[in-house]
């Protein structure tokens, strides 16, 4: 289950399910180099390009759940990765929607391969009709029910 866990986290990456911005209010005043943000302002973090940019995730277009991998763990800026927001005001149903959603996974994997079909894009085109993304055509694959010889 440990490699379904980087799957399922790179694609969080990949395709955070909200795409805005996460925003606190600053609660005391901060200096960042030059500028100086007053308690009381709005800070906004733009999710979608925090999980794109190539100065924290080196190739960020590229799928790579071995980001993800134990052993590359400690490497990682913690607060770089945020699909359901970040610190004491972060989603309160991420842990059920993420045991939910990798059981649903599990199960289908272990009864089926899936492959691209006619009508599967690659790669996959986005929309962002508000700050959640969608795949412009839907996804498409092609379920193949395993039998007893194939393998996970």
């Amino acid at each position: 289950l440990q490699y379904l866990d980087q799957v399922f986290t790179e694609s969080l990456r990949l395709y955070p399910p909200v795409t805005g911005f996460i925003s606190r209010i600053c609660s005391e005043d901060y200096q960042v180099g030059s500028i100086t943000i007053p308690k009381g302002a709005v800070v906004q973090a733009p999710v979608w390009d925090i999980h794109h940019n190539p100065e924290l995730w080196p190739e960020p277009w590229k799928f790579d759940p071995d980001r993800f991998a134990p052993e590359n763990k400690t490497s990682l800026n913690s607060m770089a990765y945020m699909p359901f927001g970040i610190g004491r005001r972060n989603c309160i149903g991420s842990r059920f929607a993420q045991a939910e959603a990798k059981l649903a996974i599990f199960r289908l994997v272990k009864k089926f391969r899936f492959e691209p079909c006619e009508k599967t894009d690659d790669p996959l085109p986005l929309i962002c009709p508000s700050v959640i993304i969608n795949p412009a055509n839907g996804v498409y694959l092609k379920a193949v029910p395993r039998i007893a010889s194939d393998s996970l």
